[in-house]
């Protein structure tokens, strides 16, 4: 033993077989209890995310696996060479090692952080197809990559610090150029925010009806910087989203949200001024009647039928209910209503009263005179 001591000794001063043995022996139980170590290890972390509700369990302790399992190794290595006596003249090596310690912690760290956001990224898409969740398809990505930039950056700078480099200057940098950028990107800016915004209140979305200050159409698609509406006329515009984000947008489509589906029909009838007290209320009991007889009028809002005022030459009846939302469905109702109530109208001995207007002319020869330059539908008196 002395003699293989001395040669050791020889070799690396200090070094013996004690020490020798004893870092084989940590790398061989490293190796040995590795597996046994990670899982454990995994299934404790499954019982304590089985207390919680959620589908992001099993990705998340995936994700960890060999993060965690290649950190053991490393460490059991790392433990392995602290156990000899490094010299630190003329290289200095123990120096060296606890660098590359300290570098590999970190890499692994980045490396566990990055398996975390993968698997952070499947929970948020799965989140971002139920239409009821306030995360949206379109934002999903940008989240991931985001926080996948976070901990780049993050991480070099700390690789960098811990490597002896001051960062102080280069986070300055960073702070100039970010905000020389921003200055003259100011609209781009503007609208990766607004389609932020959107992504996350969610107004409307890919397929709705909207309407706003300048635009109506169906959206098809909401970009980073602009949202495509195909207008009726089968245009396309490209609405920024910085406007859309400060303007009032009426999404139309919501018509359909559940227990709703229905589109308001509101009329009024001009009567003609034959008709009596009585005869104007038997017209709006019979309209009403009808209403509530018709298949097409929705009945959860009861239909509003009313004898509502006097015009110039027309006694008013508001006519209000509600029918079906989509737009074909909706115009047929109010086609059918209409008819109906003519046909009523016609069943009852009333009309409906047309504009007319009398105009006097003092004297026939005023009157002859405005015939003569080609006027219609006058007559003089």
């Amino acid at each position: 033993m002395e003699t293989i001591d001395g040669a050791l000794g020889a070799v690396l001063p200090g070094l013996t077989m004690w020490q020798v043995s004893l870092s084989i022996f940590i790398i061989l139980f490293t190796l040995f209890l590795r597996k046994p170590i990670l899982k454990r290890s995994l299934k404790a972390m499954e019982n304590i995310a089985a207390k919680y509700e959620g589908e992001w369990d099993e990705d998340f302790t995936r994700s960890i696996g060999q993060p965690l399992s290649a950190l053991i190794l490393v460490y059991g290595f790392l433990l392995s060479l602290n156990v000899l006596p490094l010299p630190q003249d003329p290289i200095n090596i123990a120096g060296f090692i606890d660098a590359a310690e300290l570098l590999t912690v970190l890499f692994l760290g980045l490396w566990l952080f990055s398996r975390m956001i993968t698997a952070l990224d499947k929970v948020i898409r799965k989140r971002a197809m139920d239409p009821d969740h306030w995360l949206d398809a379109g934002l999903a990505p940008f989240i991931t990559i985001s926080l996948r930039i976070i901990v780049f950056v993050t991480g070099v700078i700390i690789i960098a610090q811990n490597l002896g480099y001051s960062v102080s200057g280069l986070v300055a940098s960073l702070g100039l150029g970010a905000a020389a950028l921003a200055l003259a990107s100011k609209d781009t800016l503007s609208n990766l925010f607004g389609s932020l915004m959107i992504m996350m209140d969610k107004p409307f979305q890919v397929g709705d009806w909207i309407k706003g200050s300048g635009f109506e159409g169906t959206v098809e698609e909401i970009g980073l910087r602009s949202t495509r509406v195909r207008t009726f006329e089968k245009t396309m515009m490209n609405v920024p989203n910085s406007m859309i984000a400060n303007l009032i947008v009426e999404n139309l489509d919501r018509r359909k949200d559940r227990d709703l589906n229905m589109r308001r029909v509101n009329i009024t009838l001009g009567i003609a001024m034959d008709a009596d007290a009585d005869g104007m209320e038997n017209v709006v009991n019979q309209i009403k009647q009808l209403l509530m007889d018709e298949p097409l009028v929705d009945k959860r809002y009861e239909p509003m039928v009313y004898f509502t005022g006097f015009g110039e030459s027309t006694f008013d009846v508001m006519v209000y209910y509600f029918a079906n939302s989509d737009w074909r469905d909706w115009l047929f109702a109010k086609q059918t209503v209409n008819l109906k109530i003519m046909r009523k109208l016609e069943e009852l001995g009333l009309s409906l009263a047309y504009p007319t207007r009398t105009v006097l002319l003092e004297g026939p020869d005023m009157g002859k005179n405005l015939l003569k330059k080609g006027g219609k539908n006058i007559s003089a008196t």
